[in-house]
């Protein structure tokens, strides 16, 4: 391999490792560690629930951003209402993240950021038009939304959220139990 060719690369990856990719456009990352995470949440049992007179969110997203907040040493801002005005502050940066029981097959995907899926559900679908007895399942992909372009402060979620895909399955199946 010739030098010059070698060199090249290694100038490239150079000039790559000093872009801070991923990065967030809106610093959301940083303006979030150590001051607020603004979360718009919209109830959705088990992901999300309402509890008591002063409506402090539950369940396991609830669970799941309280403990990001954490880690980031952040404070949680609750925003309670209903997910489509969610997006809408999302898309202005008004909101950091929205947590509704979301699917990964939601139409606001193409205007907010998605995380990949935490927890995956097989659902039933209903009878098999006749060909199949007994029922269909679908795949539904359980996720969370960022601003769009933020991709320093998703990639830092994700991260947070991929080890606890266990302790999810564990915390919905306890949920489920009467």
């Amino acid at each position: 391999m010739p030098r010059s060719f070698s060199l090249t690369w290694f100038l490239v990856a150079v000039a790559l490792a000093g872009c801070g990719l991923p990065r967030d456009p809106e610093g959301t990352l940083d303006r979030v560690r150590g001051d607020t995470l603004r979360v718009g949440v919209t109830e959705a049992p088990p992901f999300v629930v309402r509890r008591g007179a002063a409506g402090i969110p539950g369940g396991v997203e609830a669970a799941l951003v309280q403990a990001f907040a954490d880690s980031l040493g952040a404070v949680v801002a609750w925003h309670w209402g209903p997910a489509e005005a969610h997006f809408e502050a999302l898309k202005r940066y008004e909101l950091d993240l929205v947590a509704a029981g979301l699917t990964a097959a939601t139409p606001w995907k193409a205007h907010v950021g998605l995380t990949r899926p935490y927890h995956t559900a097989h659902e039933a679908r209903g009878r098999a038009r006749g060909r199949e007895p007994g029922r269909r399942l679908r795949t539904v992909e359980h996720t969370l939304a960022v601003p769009p372009g933020e991709n320093g402060f998703l990639h830092a979620l994700e991260g947070f959220l991929e080890p606890r895909r266990r302790a999810v399955e564990a915390a919905l199946v306890r949920e489920a139990v009467p």
